[in-house]
């Protein structure tokens, strides 16, 4: 990471990194910031942290849901703590997880599927508010 700015990812250099990672037992922590950043929790997924990925979608989802600070508040941390978490496994000051391609792609269906069925509910909501005249 340059200065405070995040590089841009690509899915492709995501599954590359993951790749190298796995050979070398050292994360990008700008890589994984960057994951992070473009989709929300994907950069804990890097880490091999899925779970904890999962959890920053959703919270940053929530907290969206409930006003868009908390949820800009969440996703922002979630973006720290994957450069935070590669920068300390390769200190060796947090365990190490392997990062695998499928761990990453299994990350992004659960975010589009996530992403997808909040835009339907939404959609299926204000078709319902129409239709009783109150949109």
């Amino acid at each position: 990471m340059r200065g405070d700015a995040a590089e841009r990812v690509s899915l492709r250099d995501a599954l590359i990194a993951a790749e190298v990672s796995c050979r070398e037992k050292k994360k990008n922590p700008a890589i994984a910031a960057g994951l992070s950043l473009l989709f929300n929790g994907l950069g804990q997924a890097y880490n091999g942290q899925f779970t904890r990925g999962v959890l920053v979608l959703l919270g940053s989802l929530f907290g969206l849901f409930l006003m868009i600070v908390p949820g800009v508040t969440v996703w922002l941390w979630g973006g720290y703590d994957a450069y935070r978490t590669a920068k300390g496994m390769n200190e060796g000051l947090v365990p190490y997880r392997e990062t695998s391609a499928l761990m990453i792609v299994a990350f992004m269906v659960v975010w589009a599927v996530t992403i997808f069925s909040l835009s339907a509910a939404a959609t299926m909501m204000l078709v319902a508010m129409g239709l009783q005249g109150m949109v």
